[in-house]
């Protein structure tokens, strides 16, 4: 019995036979499929060089063909060029190429192995329909899909290169393994409804590298991706491990998580691509000790929660280092976040998320939180970046101040100095040196002697009733103190340097500006918006754009400051009524102040000199009081456009290149009591007027040798208030009496019939 069992395991060994095809004859066969059919099992079969035009070539025992000597090219116009159907079966050394429909080759038993082929132009390169098969340093190129592996489990594509469409498809399988590949064409590899399969240390050249759809517990690890789209894409798929790669390049992303879930996505490299990490409507994934750089976004969450982004490095990206759009409850935790536009950029309500032990340096904005209250930040650290901290609304129309309700506390850091970040803080004296000063919804605090600078506000006021700060030193932040909805707050004998705007309260009520100085903004000094009652008293504003500016405030006063030397108007008026500027020096800008649209501006007695086009200019208003103002050596004195029932009295508009007063389209003014003294072109222009009452001023040596003119009008006003009042004084018209009776004619249509003998004659 032993003998007789020796005997028979030798049998397939001892029956095995080597089978010879060369198609010219020198062998036993000529074709390929004959061999095949002659074959028992365990045969080899050797194809000699040459061109075999063969197909559905069926392989139903288990045997190996081989190409030996050189090229051995099979071309194929069937179904399929190999059917493999039993296992254990081995294709190797050969070149199969088809006409672009079928399939190279078919495998529908497990154990079999294709090694070192060339499988080119089919539908499918090779099908994988069953288990344990292998694809070993082969090339498959040409094909629509090169690698399709159906129901399987435990099949390898390894040492391969794949440029096709879509280069491997792995569907409804397990445990398949793809390494030390390389892929190129549209879409390297597709994980469908399969799970625990690996994909190493290969590389990916395509528009998408690796696609895993409704997959769980896939490994992909140490790749490489050049990809033009997306490098490595999740959907709906949890518990898979992305790491060790690299990719670059991508138009759309990196790697990108979609509706997954339970991922762990860590010590990746992508670079170079639009969006480094996405995850969008994703959760509870860990992603850490990645580094995404130079891409537009690091790593962006959307729509995402109780995710873990930790440990990651972000450098040189153009928008953010880690942005979070409608994203709550995720933890940023020990993050390095450099030379990025926004370190950390939340937005779109990403509320009640963790932010801490984060190192964010030089970036264009250390932690941005648009329209994103309720987070917590711990122990982050700031340092050299342009503007450290930035919390602001992101929807303009609401005024709450949820936005800003965030939980900080004094470990965060800005330049080694802590965070004072206070909400519904009431009745304290703050004593920290701080970086950054935030009062959210508080009452009665102060806090005075800070240096606050490159922060987007350095001091922030939110909601806040009869808080005062003062002493403070600003610069280089894009707003010095920024008041959002506060009321009869103070700020006192604070300095704004090189700020976007040095003072900027919106929607404030009552609040007052005392004795601080603006200089160097690139925007506004001062900018008051939507405000009412506000009050700026011993303000200085000098070398800004705009000195200061109110834009839909009302009842504001601008009182005793100094603007001087801006680029456009000292002070500027849109929108807002009823606003007092008195005892102003507003010099040596563009224009000193200009209203538009401010029906009841009063300006009174403020010094409106050596301004480049007009001391004062008002437009598109009613009601304006200019009184007992110097308007001297500007280009026009006082400037009036489609203004209605203003009042100039008591002005001195005199020595200005143009006019002393210039007025075109306005109707009903009063002007009185004013002085003309030599002015380059004229004393008063009045162009498209009508309804003026022009009396009782001193029209002194206006003009020029060319053309001498006191006045000009071609409108239908009125230059005298009647025999008894009288008209004005012309040093170019004598007349006896105060007034006289000889009519002064002002060209081209105005008459003044009691002009003046003497100047101030009506006193």
């Amino acid at each position: 019995m032993i003998l007789l069992f020796l005997i028979c395991a030798g049998l397939p060994a001892a029956m095995a036979e080597t089978l010879v095809v060369d198609h010219g004859g020198g062998g036993e066969f000529k074709t390929i499929r004959e061999a095949v059919r002659f074959a028992d099992a365990g045969d080899e079969i050797w194809v000699r060089p040459g061109y075999y035009r063969e197909g559905e070539i069926s392989v139903l025992q288990p045997i190996s063909i081989v190409g030996t000597g050189g090229q051995v090219t099979v071309e194929s116009g069937g179904a399929a060029a190999f059917m493999v159907d039993a296992s254990g079966c081995i294709i190797s050394g050969l070149a199969i190429r088809g006409f672009g429909e079928g399939v190279g080759v078919e495998l529908n038993s497990p154990g079999n192995s294709i090694e070192g082929c060339t499988i080119a132009n089919f539908s499918t390169g090779v099908l994988s329909a069953s288990s344990k098969n292998q694809i070993l340093g082969s090339t498959i190129e040409g094909c629509s899909v090169g690698v399709l592996v159906r129901d399987g489990l435990d099949n390898v594509v390894m040492n391969s290169r794949i440029r096709s469409s879509l280069g491997a498809e792995i569907t409804g399988s397990r445990g398949s393994e793809i390494s030390n590949s390389t892929f190129s064409g549209d879409l390297g590899v597709a994980i469908t409804n399969s799970n625990e399969n690996v994909i190493v240390g290969s590389v990916f050249l395509l528009a998408t590298g690796i696609e895993i759809l409704d997959s769980d517990s896939n490994l992909i690890e140490g790749n490489n991706l050049s990809s033009s789209e997306r490098g490595i894409v999740l959907e709906g798929s949890e518990e898979n491990e992305i790491l060790e790669n690299n990719v670059s390049g991508s138009g759309i992303g990196g790697i990108i998580l979609q509706s997954s879930e339970k991922n762990a996505i860590f010590d990746n490299e992508v670079s170079s691509s639009q969006l480094g990490l996405y995850l969008e409507a994703s959760e509870k994934n860990s992603i850490t000790n990645n580094s995404a750089r130079g891409c537009d976004v690091g790593i962006r969450l959307k729509d995402s929660a109780d995710n873990h982004i930790g440990e990651n490095r972000l450098d040189e990206n153009e928008i953010a280092g880690i942005r979070l759009e409608g994203s709550t409850n995720n933890k940023l935790a020990g993050n390095l976040l450099f030379e990025n536009g926004d370190g950390l950029l939340l937005k779109s309500n990403s509320i009640e998320n963790v932010i801490e032990d984060n190192k964010i340096v030089r970036n264009g904005r250390g932690i941005n939180l648009l329209g994103s209250g309720l987070n917590v930040l711990r122990g982050n650290r700031m340092d050299l970046n342009r503007y450290s901290i930035k919390v602001d609304r992101e929807n303009l129309s609401t005024w709450d101040d949820e936005p800003f309700r965030q939980d900080a506390d004094f470990s965060n850091t800005v330049e080694g100095r802590p965070i004072c970040y206070l909400v519904d803080g009431q009745d304290l004296m703050l004593e920290e040196d701080c970086g950054f000063l935030a009062m959210v919804g508080c009452k009665n605090v102060t806090a005075e002697n800070l240096i606050l600078f490159n922060n987007s506000a350095g001091a922030l006021l939110v909601n806040s009733t009869v808080c005062t700060v003062r002493n403070l030193s600003l610069s280089n932040n894009e707003a010095g103190v920024r008041m959002l909805k506060t009321v009869d707050c103070k700020i006192e004998e604070s300095k704004a340097e090189n700020c976007s705007i040095g003072f900027l309260v919106q929607k404030g009520q009552g609040d007052d500006l005392l004795g601080c100085v603006a200089t160097g903004s690139s925007k506004s000094g001062f900018e008051l918006g939507d405000s009412e009652g506000e009050a700026l008293k011993g303000s200085k504003a000098s070398e800004n754009r705009v000195g200061i500016s109110l834009l839909d405030s009302s009842s504001c006063q601008i009182l005793q400051s100094d603007v001087n030397r801006n680029q456009e108007e000292g002070i500027r008026l849109i929108r807002s009524p009823k606003c007092i500027l008195n005892q102003n020096s507003a010099t040596e800008n563009r224009q000193g102040i200009h209203a538009s649209g401010s029906d009841g501006a009063m300006v009174i007695r403020n010094d409106l000199s050596i301004n480049r086009e007009a001391g004062l200019a008002l437009d598109q208003l009613s009601v304006a009081t200019v009184s007992g103002n110097l308007a001297w050596g500007n280009g026009d004195g006082v400037f009036l456009q489609s203004v209605e029932r203003a009042s100039l009295e008591g002005n001195n508009l005199s020595q200005n290149s143009r006019y002393g007063l210039r007025m075109s389209h306005s109707m009903n003014g009063k002007i009185t009591g004013n002085s003309f003294i030599q002015n380059g072109l004229g004393g008063a222009s009045l162009i498209d007027c009508s309804g003026c009452s022009v009396y009782h001023n001193n029209f002194i040596e206006n003009g020029n040798l060319m053309l001498p003119q006191n006045a000009v009008d071609n409108g239908n006003n009125e230059w005298d208030a009647g025999s008894n009042v009288g008209g004005n004084y012309w040093s170019d018209h004598q007349v006896e009496g105060n007034p006289g009776t000889d009519p002064k004619l002002v060209p081209t249509k105005g008459t003044d019939r009691y002009p003046f003998q003497d100047p101030n004659g009506w006193k």
